[in-house]
C-alpha cells in the first residue's frame, strides 16, 4: 500500500488546482475525507475545492471548514488537474459532479470491497472507514502537520462509519488510529452529542410516523421502512430528517436484513441496506447500479416508490435463498 500512497502524495504535489467529492447522501466518513484532505492540501499551498451532488445534514454543520463544501448547481465549470473522490466505490456514487470529470487526473481513495478502479490511481483497501487511508497520507506527507482540526474531522469518520466501534469493520489499528488523533484535542463527546445524539423535532415526528408503519416480510427475516415525499411534508421534515432510520429494520429480533426506501422525487427512490450476519447487502445494491458494504450499501433507483419496494425486496429474497 506505500507506494500507493507515495503514487497519491505525488499526484498531489504535482497539481494546483483540485477538485475534492465523494458520494451523495454525505455522511461521516465522506465529509471528513474532504475535509481532512482540503486542510491538508491548504498546508501545501494547493488551492482546492469541494463540491457534493447533496445537502449536507445539520448533524454535521458543526465540522470545521464544512462551510467549504459546495452543492453542485447545474451548469457549473471548474478549472481544475486533478480531481480526488472519496468513499465512492462507483463514480456513479457522486451522481452529476461526473459531469465535472473530463481530462483530469482521478484519484480514487476508497474502502468498499466493490469498488470499481475507476481512477488513474487507486488507493483502496478494506479498513474500518476511508479517514484511515486519509490519516495514513498523512503520516507519509511530511510537509503536512496533522492539526487539532484535522483530528477532528478524521475522528468524526471512524466514530460514524464504525457505529461508535461498535460494528464489525472496526479493528484493533482503528482503535490506534482514534488513541492518536486523540492527542491532538479530539472531543469524542462533542462529536457524539452532535452526530448521534441531536435530533430535529421533525426529525423525532418523522420516525414515529415511519416506524408505525414497519413492514415485515412472512419469514420475518426482511424489514423494511418507506419515507414518501408526501409523509415528509404532512410533518414538514426534510430529507435529511431520515438520517438515522436505515439502521432501526435491522434491529428488529429475527431480522437480518433491514431497508429503508426514500422517495426523493417521483420516481428518484434511495435505498438504503443492512444486514446483521452473513447477506452480503452491497451486492443486492449492485444489480441497482449502487454498491457499498457486505453489511450497509446503498443504490438510488429511477421508478416509483411502490415498484422500487417491490423489486429490491425480491431481489433480497433471491439472495436470501442463495445464502441459505
Amino acid at each position: 500500500m506505500n507506494e500507493k500512497i507515495s503514487a497519491v502524495i505525488n499526484s498531489i504535489k504535482d497539481a494546483e488546482n483540485i477538485l475534492l467529492t465523494g458520494h451523495i447522501s454525505p455522511d461521516g466518513d465522506n465529509l471528513g475525507s474532504m475535509l481532512a484532505l482540503k486542510l491538508m492540501m491548504e498546508q501545501l499551498g494547493k488551492k482546492t475545492t469541494i463540491i457534493i451532488d447533496d445537502s449536507i445534514p445539520d448533524c454535521f454543520t458543526f465540522l470545521p471548514n464544512i462551510e467549504e463544501v459546495q452543492q453542485y448547481e447545474e451548469g457549473l465549470t471548474v478549472d481544475v488537474d486533478l480531481i480526488v473522490v472519496v468513499d465512492s466505490s462507483n463514480l456513479e456514487r457522486i451522481a452529476r459532479v461526473q459531469e465535472l470529470v473530463t481530462e483530469q487526473i482521478v484519484i480514487n481513495i476508497d474502502h468498499h470491497e466493490d469498488n470499481n478502479l475507476f481512477g488513474d490511481y487507486n488507493l483502496v483497501a478494506e479498513v474500518a472507514a476511508t479517514v484511515e487511508l486519509i490519516y495514513n497520507i498523512q503520516q507519509e506527507m511530511k510537509e503536512v502537520e496533522l492539526t487539532s482540526e484535522i483530528a477532528t474531522v478524521l475522528a468524526t469518520g471512524l466514530i460514524t462509519d464504525t457505529g461508535s466501534f461498535r460494528y464489525s469493520n472496526t479493528t484493533s489499528l482503528t482503535h490506534q488510529i482514534m488513541a492518536e488523533l486523540l492527542n491532538y484535542g479530539v472531543d469524542p463527546s462533542l462529536i457524539a452529542k452532535h452526530v448521534l445524539e441531536t435530533n430535529s423535532y421533525q426529525n423525532l415526528i418523522l420516525r414515529g410516523k415511519v416506524l408505525q408503519d414497519l413492514q415485515v416480510d412472512s419469514t420475518g427475516k426482511i424489514a423494511w421502512l418507506k419515507v414518501s415525499r408526501e409523509m415528509l411534508e404532512e410533518v414538514g421534515a426534510e430529507l435529511e430528517d431520515t438520517e438515522g432510520l436505515v439502521n432501526y429494520p435491522r434491529t428488529l429480533k429475527g431480522a437480518e436484513v433491514g431497508v429503508l426506501f426514500k422517495e426523493v422525487e417521483e420516481q428518484e427512490i434511495r435505498v438504503g441496506l443492512r444486514s446483521n450476519n452473513y447477506l452480503k447487502v452491497n451486492q443486492v445494491a449492485d444489480l441497482f447500479g449502487g454498491g457499498g458494504h457486505p453489511r450497509a450499501a446503498g443504490c438510488t433507483i429511477n421508478l416509483k416508490l411502490e415498484e422500487v419496494e417491490k423489486e429490491v425486496i425480491r431481489a433480497i429474497k433471491e439472495q436470501l435463498a442463495k445464502d441459505k
